[in-house]
């Protein structure tokens, strides 16, 4: 009986511990969100993202503030904060969270936050550059593959 006690106590000792860690990770990941600039980078990068669709289909364009209006809805930063602190505190330890903060106060940092959603954009549109200029060769792997499973089908029954 005593060494069950026991265990239940070191057992809780430990949760407890991971709690604290949990909370400091959480703590240190906010401040990591306030150095990153991480609400405005997130509106500035759906604002991207849906000019990059509308580059890549014009036709909806007429749609541009309803895509808004749902891409605030769906990814504000209300929304989205508590998956980023819990992923941001699962992955990195509060000591880590503390260490790459230090980078994003300084003044390289934070031009790095300046020029992320720019360069994120910008390598969007050369990925989608990329497919563009292959998209017949995709559209015969899809055919090809649509066969294949349709023979495959045909053999089963």
């Amino acid at each position: 009986m005593k060494v069950l006690r026991l265990g239940v106590l070191i057992g809780s000792m430990f949760m407890a511990q991971l709690a604290v860690a949990d909370a400091e990770s959480e703590k240190a990941a906010e401040s990591l969100f306030v150095s990153m600039k991480l609400e405005e980078v997130m509106v500035q990068s759906m604002s991207q993202m849906v000019d990059l669709q509308l580059q890549q289909n014009p036709a909806l364009a007429p749609y541009k503030p309803v895509m808004l209006k749902f891409m605030s809805k769906y990814m504000s930063w209300e929304r989205l904060k508590p998956e980023f602190l819990t992923i941001y505190s699962e992955a990195f330890t509060a000591q880590e969270l503390r260490e790459i903060n230090d980078f994003y106060v300084t003044d390289t940092g934070q031009k790095s936050v300046q020029l992320m959603p720019t360069l994120m954009a910008q390598g969007g549109q050369i990925g989608a550059a990329l497919v563009q200029e292959n998209i017949g060769e995709l559209q015969a792997m899809i055919k090809a593959e649509a066969e294949r499973l349709a023979k495959l089908d045909e053999s089963k029954n």
